[in-house]
């Protein structure tokens, strides 16, 4: 990671760039300091959620809006947006609905059912992609 953000921080000259390396460094800033927002605001609803007894779908619930929250924080600074977060985030989400409307059906089979159709829709488009390039 580092060489590729020294090569980032070359100007057209191939001479370092103080204001490039200035930006790079203002950008980690910004997500460190999200990534300690998004830690503090966890734990305060946990704490909040467990001592007024909002039950586990509620709290789960929160999570997932929580992690939401700080992708679209993430977005709206510019810094990158983390797509394994928010499918996390929509599975806390869902899972929390799931737990507070007391579904018949265990969601975890439905998740592995799910996670697999995907994988295969993943794979068969990714080779198919691949064929289309070799011809």
């Amino acid at each position: 990671m580092t060489k590729h953000a020294m090569h980032d921080w070359l100007g057209p000259d191939g001479k370092p760039d103080v204001h490039k390396m200035i930006e790079f460094i203002e950008h980690q800033d910004r997500s460190d300091l999200l990534d300690v927002i998004g830690w503090a605001f966890f734990c305060i609803w946990v704490g909040v959620a467990w001592l007024l007894e909002f039950g586990l779908g509620w709290g789960i619930i929160g999570t997932g809006i929580l992690l939401l929250g700080l992708q679209t924080l993430r977005a709206l600074f510019h810094i990158k947006v983390d797509v394994f977060w928010i499918i996390v985030a929509m599975a806390f989400v869902i899972g929390g609905f799931w737990e507070l409307w007391e579904v018949a059906i265990p969601l975890a089979p439905v998740v592995l059912i799910l996670a697999g159709i995907g994988l295969l829709v993943w794979y068969c488009t990714k080779t198919l992609n691949r064929r289309k390039r070799i011809f």
